[in-house]
């Protein structure tokens, strides 16, 4: 297994010097806009491009190979396989810590609800996402690059839009000082409960991808 983490790993390591240049221009960008009244869209950039960077890996399957390699290694497809899901879980929790310092930076309330709630959002995206990508591969062919694009943006907007809701309503009762205990009580639960429901989906979701990958004809 620790081939495939480090061929991965070289594949990701020559843009490494871009994310950090990514993340400052996502974080002024969302200052600028702030100062402008527009809409804030960072969380969902810092989303997206979590994702992308995942994503970037089945492009790589595709133009050189690599699928086939992994299934002529012995439990080659299985290894593969968990080495994504170890990355995708090590993505949320780096994306978790830049909410945090994101919503820390901006001074707002409610920073803990925001991490977990959009944590939540990009694995349970994710657990849907990558088994669609390992079934109609993402790196060569439309249909499944297509496929993962719609169903990353739709669950995104969905999911984000009702967190955002959600987050808004709450700080304008904060506002007025209304917001009740049993209502925070509960927000402060399912922001805790819905990253570890969005882990227990991820490892469903790992062993679908598991599954398509032995039954894959290379």
């Amino acid at each position: 297994m620790r081939g495939f983490l480090r061929r991965d790993l070289s594949l990701l390591r020559p843009g490494a010097w871009f994310y950090p240049v990514v993340m400052g221009v996502v974080f002024v960008g969302s200052r600028f806009f702030s100062w402008m009244g527009a809409t804030d869209i960072t969380v969902y950039l810092l989303l997206a491009f979590g994702m992308e960077s995942l994503y970037s890996l089945m492009t790589y399957d595709s133009m050189n190979g690599w699928l086939s390699y992994a299934a002529a290694v012995p439990g080659g497809r299985g290894r593969m396989v968990d080495v994504r899901y170890l990355l995708a879980i090590c993505a949320a929790l780096a994306l978790a810590g830049l909410l945090l310092m994101y919503f820390l930076l901006r001074e707002e309330g409610l920073f803990l609800w925001a991490a977990g709630f959009y944590v939540s959002a990009f694995l349970f995206t994710l657990s849907v996402t990558l088994p669609v990508g390992f079934h109609w591969g993402y790196g060569g062919r439309t249909m499944g690059r297509l496929a993962v694009s719609v169903i990353t943006f739709v669950m995104l907007g969905v999911l984000a839009g009702v967190f955002y809701g959600v987050m808004e309503s709450a700080r304008e009762d904060l506002a007025r000082g209304a917001l009740r205990a049993d209502v925070g009580g509960f927000f402060t639960a399912l922001a805790w409960e819905l990253p570890l429901l969005g882990l227990g989906i991820l490892a469903l979701s790992w062993r679908i991808s598991r599954q398509i990958m032995e039954k894959k004809e290379f």
